[in-house]
């Protein structure tokens, strides 16, 4: 009986061990970022059609994307949009706010937490989490955007809300991993 014990002991601890330990693939999108996911997640056509990433995980319901936007467009139509104009600033703050707001009309008993400012990789970025009924289901969102130095990046991780607990670590270090590449490295002659 000792041995069975053991043995199960032993096989629990290597589970949660392994669970721990998830591999890691690293995605580079156009020479221009670089973000780490699940080796759990596949690439995928159809969850956004801007997204420049789009990969999911169908059997844990995990899905993750990443849209990328000149910053400079996101300026001019701050600054040009008689509706935008006055309601957003031309920076990341206004970037973050205007989809936020986006998100918050889309979503039914949308709880959406406060804007959190911090860097990610030395890049300016908001980090905010959503949980609320879209097309019917419970879901929790868990979003970061960023400013590179042209662009504007969103990542958007999203799972059931009855999974959250399970994906909640997993989203944040996805949102901490994202670099954005030097596209614009001198060569050497």
């Amino acid at each position: 009986m000792k041995k069975i014990r053991m043995s199960c002991c032993i096989l629990i601890s290597f589970l949660i061990v392994s669970c721990a330990n998830e591999e890691i693939q690293s995605i580079k999108i156009k020479g221009q970022y670089e973000i780490k996911l699940p080796k759990t997640l596949s690439k995928a056509d159809n969850l956004h059609e801007d997204a420049s990433l789009q990969y999911q995980n169908i059997f844990n319901e995990f899905y993750t994307i990443v849209i990328d936007e000149p910053i400079a467009d996101f300026n001019d139509m701050v600054k040009f949009d008689f509706l935008l104009k006055g309601n957003y600033s031309p920076d990341l703050n206004g970037y973050a706010y205007l989809l936020k707001d986006n998100l918050s009309a889309a979503i039914k008993n949308g709880k959406l937490s406060p804007l959190e400012s911090t860097k990610i990789n030395g890049l300016e970025a908001k980090l905010m989490t959503v949980s609320g009924t879209v097309d019917g289901l419970n879901v929790y969102y868990q979003l970061g955007f960023i400013k590179g130095k042209e662009h504007y990046y969103q990542i958007v991780n999203w799972t059931e809300l009855k999974r959250k607990d399970d994906h909640t670590e997993k989203m944040a270090k996805i949102i901490s991993s994202f670099k954005e590449l030097n596209r614009n490295k001198k060569k050497i002659q």
